[in-house]
């Protein structure tokens, strides 16, 4: 396995779904314009495959993955830990749809 970057998020940050939404836009390079909303942030990181259509500012090529490591993930709300491991399942789920290497880790530190 090829890890391209640990991307971390900051629960003690981090308080409700839309800051969770802001901080995924920051660390990943979304476009202005993405619809900030779960959907909006799927097809954003669906995108770290495929550079040539701009939701990322990171790419990655087909041996690549990017880590997503939390702290203080506890201090979160639990609707806010929920979205995040749907978008990354969701993620994933659409890597393997599209028969391409899941793109995605998690690792979730209290």
């Amino acid at each position: 396995m090829n890890i391209k970057a640990i991307i971390e998020l900051d629960f003690s940050k981090i308080r409700d779904v839309d800051q969770l939404y802001e901080a995924l836009a920051e660390k990943f390079g979304f476009p202005d314009s993405y619809g900030k909303n779960a959907d909006a942030v799927i097809d954003c990181l669906f995108g770290l495959r495929y550079p040539e259509e701009g939701m990322t500012k990171i790419s990655l090529d087909p041996t690549e993955k990017i880590i997503i490591q939390t702290k203080n993930v506890t201090s979160a709300q639990q609707k806010t830990r929920e979205t995040l491991i749907f978008i990354i399942e969701f993620v994933n789920y659409k890597c393997q749809f599209k028969e391409t290497p899941s793109s995605l880790l998690l690792l979730l530190e209290r």
